[in-house]
């Protein structure tokens, strides 16, 4: 009998294992790249905890996705002049600059165009 559940308490234990395995692997902030210095391009930042959620390597002007991790942004280099930031998912409406190096809450901008 004690066999029996050792060998079930063990398959439960390897289950219970490859399942967090699994889990923590796909989470973004396992995942995220962590900040560099220097780094390359235009890089978009998490806070909790700082790590890289996206990237751009030139500007090109065209309408993209903020993202949804992204609380803070930095041109380090690639001839970023102009980085703004829209509230609407089609960079229509009021725009704020976000090269300015602030931050801002996570969600808060949908879209931006590098130029």
């Amino acid at each position: 009998m004690r066999r029996s559940a050792y060998r079930i308490a063990s398959g439960l234990a390897a289950a219970l294992l490859a399942m967090l395995t699994a889990t923590l692997s796909a989470s973004p902030a396992a995942a995220g790249e962590p900040f560099q210095s220097p780094d390359t391009g235009l890089v978009f930042y998490s806070s909790y905890p700082t790590g890289v959620v996206g990237r751009q390597a030139t500007p090109d002007g065209v309408c993209r996705q903020v993202p949804a991790d992204a609380t803070w942004l930095l041109a380090w280099n690639g001839g970023f002049q102009s980085v703004p930031g829209y509230r609407t998912p089609d960079c229509s409406g009021q725009a704020s600059e976000l090269n300015n190096f602030h931050s801002w809450p996570k969600g808060y901008y949908l879209t931006y165009k590098a130029s």
